[in-house]
């Protein structure tokens, strides 16, 4: 059986899903200074609740994220940025969307 081929599809680039590929949203000079004492840069790279963001919400290439990661993991040891505070969730019953016990 011959396969059908869709000129859609052969236009396409693997990977890209629709949109342009993203670069860096930081400056390289900016990118230089990431270090574990540099808090307030890194807390651009930290939500709300104290969770590292992904590579696809930052735009840092994949180098710079594990050095990111690496700089959050020592700045949280030394006590300069906070760990993932997990006593937010636990206001809701419940869970995987059904109702909760009354």
């Amino acid at each position: 059986m011959a396969r059908q081929t869709n000129d859609n599809a052969r236009a396409r680039k693997p990977g890209l899903r629709g949109e342009a590929r993203r670069y860096s949203k930081l400056p390289r000079e900016e990118l230089d200074k990431i270090d574990y004492k540099n808090v307030s840069l890194l807390q651009r790279f930290v939500t709300e609740r104290g969770k590292i963001r992904s590579r696809r919400v930052t735009g840092l290439s994949r180098r710079d994220q594990t050095r990111m990661a690496r700089a959050v993991k020592r700045s949280r040891e030394l006590g300069l940025l906070p760990y993932v505070d997990a006593t937010k969730g636990l206001e809701r019953s419940g869970g995987r969307g059904g109702r909760g016990r009354e």
